[in-house]
Formats: structure tokens, C-alpha cells, sequence
């Protein structure tokens, strides 16, 4: 490894960690980050955490010549080809990351620019925010992996000097020739896409419910802020009609709020044996955890409140359709990364 390369593995090391301990910016496995040198690409693990960058060895190097020529042959379900012996598993968005052909390539779910990316005139508003420095282009949702990798293609090739991809309801793609490359164009588009929080979200009085209280496997959530998608009427009146938004919610936290009273009835909480909620929803009393939630589910609950109070009280955003989420559920990719979340 010669030093130019040594320097910037080094630096992409760092500012994965650095990211990775904004909620804002990463929430727990989410979100990948790669490099580019010579005919290897790094990328990161599947189910590893950006924040552990410099203390675990969470990138995997993967031939990058066979995934050029797989991509030039449109075979977007070609698997990438481990160099050396791990035992951990490419990123599902590894095929992302070769399309582009930037030396670094970013992919997070930014929660200022994730609040736009869940409503239906994204396009037609960033047109109007973000200025001509910036060379975009966008794709609607696609499932992760080879699916979202073939849209981005098409994408680009309408587009060659794209160095950002909005994905809707999913996250941003961005490549630069550097770290810094890279962070001038986050910090641009945070700065340019910054939503104004709705008064009406702000507040909401936490009443102790003792008939949950009584539970031995829940507690009351000790954040105030993630409290109010119960007490406060405009965001609980979105958990049933607008609960997944994006990819990592699905995963994480499953298909359907509990709500106390509505999906969910206490009385038949202590009958299922197993895959209890990881949170129950007791609307106008709190947001209770189970005692063996994750950290994983935490980091996730919280990055949808932090979307949902950057949303306008009268928006109507896009949930992802039954079928969308129902495909995320069932794949083998996706409990292979939930299984590596648990074990951290």
C-alpha cells in the first residue's frame, strides 16, 4: 500500500467515525461508505457500525474489475468478489458503490435530507433549493440491493455528472474525489434542505399508565422527545397510516406500530410467547421499551421521530406499500444484517 492510499484509507476511517456518532447522520448498521483503490473497492460490512470504523475492522475488500464488467453485462445480481478470508459480508449496496466512479462514495440516510425524501414533490422542490454546483439526479424506491443499483444506473446514464443520487423514501449517494469532497457537498445540502419545525410538533405531557407499568418486560422511555409520537396528536396520528418510510425502519422495527388499544391489546400481550414489540404505543401516555430491544431498534425509533417533527402537520407522506416492506422482511440479506446487529 503506497502512501497516497494509506492516507486516505486513513482518512475515510476517521470520518466514518466521526459521522458515525451523529444520530443525524447515521443511526446504528445504517448507511455505507466505501473507497476506491486501484482495482479493489472498500466497502463496509454488512451490519457493522460506521462509529466502530477505527476501533473493529469493519471494511471488506472486493475485486472491482469483476464488478465493472458485471455491471457493463447489466447483471446487477452479480456477487462481489471477497479479496482474502472474512467471514463478513459486502454491503447489500455494494453494486451502488461501483457504479459510481468517484475514488469515495458516501450512501446515508441524513435525517434533514431523509425528511424531504418521504414526501411526494421532493424532486420539484429541490429543484428550487439546490443550486447549480451541485450535479443531481434522483430515483423513486427501488428495493436495496441489485433492484435500487439497476435504477441508479439508468440514472446516471441521463446523467454522468451526477456526484449526488437522491433515493425516495431511502437516503443520498454521494462521491468525491476525498473526504472533503465529500464533506462540502453533505454540509451544502443540510444547509440548503434544512426543514423548520412545526410548533404544533413540539410538547407533549407524559401520564404514567399504571396497567403497563405492571408489565415486568416494558419500561417507560426515558427520552421525552421519542415520548411524544404517543403524546402528541399530530405525530401519534401518523403511526398506523405512515409507519415505514424507508428501508432501515422496516427491518428494524418491523411492519405495524403496536398501538395500545388499536393493533395491539394488552390482555393478549403476555400470550405471545415470542417476537414481542420491541415498543408499545399507549396514545396520550407514552412510548413504553421492551427490556430486550436493541440498540439497533433505539437508534431507529428516534431517527423516525427525528423525521416525522421535521415534517409539516398538513404533509401527507409516502409509506412504503405492503408489498415493499413484506419483501424487506423476508430477505435473507437483511436478517443476515439484523443478526449482526444484535450481536454488537
Amino acid at each position: 500500500m503506497n502512501n497516497i492510499t494509506h492516507t486516505l484509507q486513513a482518512t475515510v476511517i476517521k470520518y466514518c467515525s466521526t459521522i458515525g456518532r451523529d444520530p443525524l447522520l447515521v443511526q446504528g448498521a445504517g448507511g455505507n461508505v466505501s473507497w476506491k483503490d486501484d482495482d479493489t473497492l472498500w466497502i463496509k460490512a454488512s451490519g457493522t457500525w460506521l462509529v466502530d470504523a477505527e476501533t473493529k475492522d469493519i471494511f471488506i475488500p472486493v475485486d472491482l474489475n469483476d464488478l465493472r464488467l458485471e455491471i457493463a453485462k447489466r447483471n446487477f445480481y452479480a456477487i462481489p468478489k471477497v479479496i482474502g478470508d472474512s467471514k463478513l459480508r459486502p454491503s447489500i449496496e455494494t453494486l451502488l458503490h461501483a457504479l459510481l466512479p468517484h475514488k469515495v462514495v458516501v450512501h446515508l440516510h441524513a435525517v434533514e435530507i431523509l425528511a424531504h425524501l418521504v414526501r411526494a414533490n421532493y424532486v420539484a422542490v429541490f429543484k428550487q433549493l439546490i443550486d447549480g454546483s451541485i450535479k443531481w439526479c434522483s430515483v423513486d424506491y427501488f428495493k436495496p440491493g441489485a433492484e435500487l443499483a439497476e435504477e441508479v444506473a439508468a440514472s446516471l446514464l441521463r446523467q454522468p455528472d451526477a456526484n449526488v443520487v437522491f433515493l425516495q423514501n431511502h437516503g443520498v449517494v454521494i462521491g468525491g474525489g476525498g473526504v472533503s469532497d465529500i464533506e462540502i457537498i453533505l454540509q451544502k445540502l443540510i444547509t440548503l434542505l434544512k426543514n423548520n419545525m412545526d410548533p404544533l410538533l413540539m410538547g407533549g405531557s407524559i401520564s404514567v399508565s399504571p396497567s403497563l407499568l405492571q408489565s415486568q418486560n416494558y419500561i417507560l422511555c426515558s427520552d421525552p422527545e421519542v415520548n411524544q409520537l404517543a403524546t402528541n396528536r399530530y405525530l401519534s396520528s401518523r403511526l398506523e397510516r405512515e409507519w415505514v418510510l424507508y428501508p432501515d425502519h422496516a427491518v428494524f422495527l418491523g411492519d405495524r406500530a403496536a398501538i395500545v388499544g388499536r393493533t395491539i391489546n394488552l390482555a393478549d400481550l403476555d400470550a405471545v410467547s415470542t417476537n414481542k414489540p420491541a415498543f408499545l404505543f399507549d396514545v396520550d401516555t407514552g412510548v413504553y421499551i421492551s427490556k430486550s430491544a436493541t440498540t439497533a431498534q433505539k437508534v431507529q425509533l428516534r431517527c423516525y421521530y427525528d423525521v416525522l417533527i421535521r415534517q409539516p402537520v398538513t404533509e401527507k407522506l409516502v409509506a412504503l406499500p405492503p408489498a415493499s416492506i413484506a419483501e424487506l422482511l423476508d430477505w435473507d440479506a437483511e436478517k443476515y444484517r439484523q443478526t449482526k446487529c444484535t450481536e454488537l
